[in-house]
């Protein structure tokens, strides 16, 4: 008895001398003459995909400049707005 493999992990032992194929199957192709599914014509189809020159002209924007000045009202803080996905002011006294 020898061991063969089949694929990585997968191993089985002949019984015989002749090694017969393990994998048993047929070669079937796709049938062709399925109907073709209906799908849903919209306005948005007719837009041509450009995608390739889209990327071509792509350029990374530049990091911003100028800073931006916050202004908070006095007696108020900034807090991440809690299952809002946010910021919100909050008064002072509450943090």
């Amino acid at each position: 008895m020898t061991l063969h493999r089949i694929a990585p992990g997968c191993t089985f032992e002949s019984e015989d001398e002749i090694v017969s194929n393990p994998i048993v199957g047929k070669k079937i192709s796709v049938p062709t003459n399925t109907p073709k599914p209906y799908y849903r014509t919209s306005e948005l189809d007719d837009i041509p995909d450009d995608f390739v020159e889209r990327m071509k002209k792509f350029k990374r924007v530049e990091v911003r400049k100028e800073e931006r000045k916050v202004e908070t009202p006095d007696g108020f803080a900034v807090s991440v707005a809690y299952n809002k996905s946010g910021y919100q002011l909050i008064p002072k006294e509450d943090l």
